[in-house]
C-alpha cells in the first residue's frame, strides 16, 4: 500500500467512525452526523463510481441530504482523476470547488521539539476554537457551536492530541495530531488574527512533527486548500504533494 492508500483509508475510517447515519449506493457513499447538521466536514457523498456524472450526484445528495433537512449539498471524492473529470461538470451546475492537496512530510531530518510549544488538553483547547470559528463565521453562534462539537467527535472517534502556544495567558495558535496505526494527520492549524505573522504557527507544526515521529508515525500529512497560501508555508516546513482531492459544494435548492 502506496502514501496516498494509507491517507485514503485513513480518512475513510475517520470519516465513517464520525457518522451515525451511513446510505450506501453504487455511485456514492452519504454519511451523516445528525447531531451536526452545518458541518460540511460531516455530512457529504462520497464518490465511489469513477463513471458516475454530476448530474446524478446531484440529484443523489439532494435526495440524501435535503430530504434530512440540511440546506448544503457538499459532494467528495479522493480520486484526482474522478474530480478533474467531475468539476467542470458540477461548475456548469452552479456548483463551488475546493481544491484539496494531500502533503506528506518527506523531509529527512526530524522533527524539534520546541519548548515554547505545549501539548494542551481539550479544555484549554475549547475557548480557542470558538475565538478562531468567531472570526470565520461571526454571524452564526450555531456553527461556531456545532465546529467545536465537532472537534470534540473525533477526539472520541480516534486518537487525537493538540499543541499550542501560549501567550497573555491563553492558547493563540495551535494545530491537532489525528493518528492511527503508523499514521499521524496534522489538522486545523490555526492562529488567532492579533497574534498571526510570528512564527507561531510554525513552531506548533513542527513540535506537532517531532511528536508524531517519536510516536513512531512513518507517515504524517495534511491537507491545504490548493488555492491558498499555506501551502506554502507546508512547503517549507518539509511537506510535499502526493495527492489531490476535491470537494463541491452547494448551498440551497437549485
Amino acid at each position: 500500500m502506496n502514501e496516498l492508500e494509507r491517507i485514503v483509508g485513513f480518512t475513510r475510517y475517520l470519516d465513517e467512525r464520525c457518522s451515525d447515519r451511513i446510505f450506501a449506493s453504487v455511485p456514492a457513499t452519504g454519511l451523516m452526523c445528525s447531531s451536526l447538521p452545518l458541518v460540511h466536514d460531516r455530512n457529504f457523498l462520497r464518490v465511489e463510481d469513477a463513471g458516475v456524472n454530476a448530474s446524478e450526484l446531484a440529484t443523489l445528495a439532494g435526495q440524501v441530504f435535503m430530504d434530512a433537512g440540511l440546506d448544503c449539498l457538499r459532494v467528495y471524492t479522493d480520486s484526482f482523476e474522478i474530480g478533474k473529470r467531475l468539476q467542470p461538470q458540477f461548475e456548469q451546475l452552479g456548483w463551488k470547488t475546493d481544491k484539496l492537496l494531500v502533503m506528506v512530510y518527506s523531509d529527512t531530518d526530524r522533527g524539534q521539539l520546541l519548548p515554547v510549544v505545549a501539548e494542551v488538553e481539550q479544555a484549554e483547547m475549547v475557548p480557542f476554537w470558538e475565538a478562531e470559528n468567531n472570526v470565520d463565521h461571526p454571524n452564526s453562534a450555531k456553527l461556531v457551536r456545532q465546529l467545536t462539537e465537532q472537534n470534540i467527535l473525533v477526539a472520541e472517534r480516534i486518537d487525537a492530541r493538540y499543541f499550542g502556544r501560549r501567550l497573555d495567558g491563553k492558547v493563540v495558535s495551535a494545530c491537532q495530531l489525528y493518528s492511527r496505526g503508523a499514521t499521524a494527520q496534522i489538522e486545523s492549524v490555526g492562529t488567532l488574527p492579533d497574534y498571526r505573522r510570528r512564527g507561531l504557527a510554525s513552531s506548533v507544526i513542527r513540535h506537532a512533527i517531532a511528536e508524531a515521529q517519536i510516536a513512531g508515525h512513518d507517515l504524517i500529512w495534511l491537507i491545504a486548500d490548493e488555492d491558498d497560501w499555506p501551502k506554502a508555508l507546508y512547503a517549507k516546513l518539509g511537506f510535499m504533494p502526493i495527492g489531490r482531492f476535491r470537494a463541491f459544494l452547494r448551498r440551497g435548492r437549485a
